[in-house]
């Protein structure tokens, strides 16, 4: 099984997934999954940072994500 949090294990399965597709394309589209997936947890982390530092009080960083969007919104 590759590892999923590489954009070489996203090309993996790509490959895995749809046999006759262009490597260039999969690597490509890796990158972009690989990029997404971290740009995604950066923000999940800022929002943890925000709750382990008090600035907002709810317990999980899902429900801070949520009411802060409902805030802004």
């Amino acid at each position: 099984m590759p590892e999923n949090d590489t954009a070489t294990g996203f090309k993996n399965r790509i490959i895995e997934a749809v046999p006759g597709v262009n490597h260039n394309f999969a690597a490509r589209c890796a990158n972009r999954i690989k990029r997404r997936a971290d740009r995604m947890q950066e923000e999940f982390d800022f929002y943890e940072s925000l709750r382990i530092l008090g600035l907002v009080s709810d317990t999980t960083a899902r429900d801070a994500v949520r009411n802060l969007e409902t805030v802004t919104a």
